[in-house]
Protein backbone atom coordinates (compact mmCIF):
# COMPACT_ATOMS: atom_id res chain seq x y z
CA UNK A 1 0.00 0.00 0.00
CA UNK A 2 1.51 3.29 -1.10
CA UNK A 3 -0.98 5.67 0.56
CA UNK A 4 -3.04 6.30 -2.58
CA UNK A 5 -4.00 2.91 -3.97
CA UNK A 6 -7.21 2.25 -5.87
CA UNK A 7 -9.59 -0.54 -4.83
CA UNK A 8 -12.77 -1.87 -6.40
CA UNK A 9 -15.89 -1.91 -4.25
CA UNK A 10 -19.67 -2.21 -4.30
CA UNK A 11 -22.00 0.29 -2.60
CA UNK A 12 -24.18 -1.56 -0.09
CA UNK A 13 -26.02 1.36 1.48
CA UNK A 14 -26.24 5.15 1.19
CA UNK A 15 -26.62 6.71 4.64
CA UNK A 16 -28.47 9.98 5.10
CA UNK A 17 -25.97 11.71 7.34
CA UNK A 18 -26.51 15.42 6.75
CA UNK A 19 -29.43 17.81 6.94
CA UNK A 20 -28.68 19.05 3.44
CA UNK A 21 -29.70 15.61 2.17
CA UNK A 22 -33.24 16.25 3.41
CA UNK A 23 -34.76 19.12 1.45
CA UNK A 24 -38.37 20.00 2.15
CA UNK A 25 -40.85 21.08 -0.49
CA UNK A 26 -41.03 24.61 0.90
CA UNK A 27 -37.32 25.03 0.10
CA UNK A 28 -36.03 25.54 3.64
CA UNK A 29 -34.55 23.40 6.37
CA UNK A 30 -35.25 23.88 10.07
CA UNK A 31 -32.40 25.84 11.59
CA UNK A 32 -30.74 26.39 8.20
CA UNK A 33 -31.13 28.86 5.40
CA UNK A 34 -30.90 26.91 2.17
CA UNK A 35 -29.41 29.20 -0.47
CA UNK A 36 -29.12 26.58 -3.19
CA UNK A 37 -29.00 22.86 -3.68
CA UNK A 38 -25.36 21.87 -4.00
CA UNK A 39 -23.31 18.70 -4.11
CA UNK A 40 -22.06 17.70 -0.68
CA UNK A 41 -20.21 14.62 0.53
CA UNK A 42 -22.34 11.79 1.85
CA UNK A 43 -21.71 8.56 3.70
CA UNK A 44 -21.94 5.15 2.07
CA UNK A 45 -21.32 1.62 3.31
CA UNK A 46 -19.21 -0.33 0.85
CA UNK A 47 -17.96 -3.87 0.39
CA UNK A 48 -14.42 -4.14 -0.94
CA UNK A 49 -13.79 -6.73 -3.63
CA UNK A 50 -10.45 -7.65 -2.00
CA UNK A 51 -11.57 -9.52 1.15
CA UNK A 52 -8.00 -9.98 2.42
CA UNK A 53 -7.37 -6.23 2.35
CA UNK A 54 -10.79 -5.51 3.90
CA UNK A 55 -9.96 -7.79 6.84
CA UNK A 56 -6.74 -5.81 7.52
CA UNK A 57 -8.56 -2.47 7.79
CA UNK A 58 -9.31 -1.20 11.29
CA UNK A 59 -12.93 -0.67 12.31
CA UNK A 60 -14.28 2.72 11.27
CA UNK A 61 -11.85 3.21 8.40
CA UNK A 62 -12.75 6.09 6.10
CA UNK A 63 -11.70 7.16 2.66
CA UNK A 64 -12.51 9.25 -0.39
CA UNK A 65 -14.19 7.84 -3.47
CA UNK A 66 -15.52 8.89 -6.84
CA UNK A 67 -18.19 7.44 -9.09
CA UNK A 68 -17.43 7.69 -12.80
CA UNK A 69 -20.09 7.61 -15.52
CA UNK A 70 -20.04 7.72 -19.31
CA UNK A 71 -20.80 11.45 -19.27
CA UNK A 72 -18.05 14.10 -19.29
CA UNK A 73 -15.19 11.60 -19.44
CA UNK A 74 -12.49 14.31 -19.72
CA UNK A 75 -13.37 15.47 -16.19
CA UNK A 76 -12.46 12.02 -14.85
CA UNK A 77 -8.78 12.89 -15.22
CA UNK A 78 -9.20 16.02 -13.10
CA UNK A 79 -11.09 14.06 -10.42
CA UNK A 80 -8.41 11.36 -10.34
CA UNK A 81 -5.73 13.99 -9.80
CA UNK A 82 -7.74 15.54 -6.97
CA UNK A 83 -8.29 12.13 -5.34
CA UNK A 84 -4.57 11.37 -5.48
CA UNK A 85 -3.69 14.78 -4.01
CA UNK A 86 -6.14 14.25 -1.13
CA UNK A 87 -4.70 10.77 -0.52
CA UNK A 88 -1.12 12.08 -0.44
CA UNK A 89 -2.04 14.90 1.97
CA UNK A 90 -3.90 12.42 4.22
CA UNK A 91 -0.87 10.10 4.14
CA UNK A 92 1.49 12.94 5.17
CA UNK A 93 -0.91 14.42 7.75
CA UNK A 94 -3.54 11.83 8.74
CA UNK A 95 -5.35 14.10 11.22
Amino acid sequence: MSGYDIFAWIVLLILVASAIGVFCIAGWLPGHIAKAIEAVPFVVRVKLDDAAFANRLPAGSAGTAAIYTDHLKPTHVVRRVILRQVAIVNYVNPF
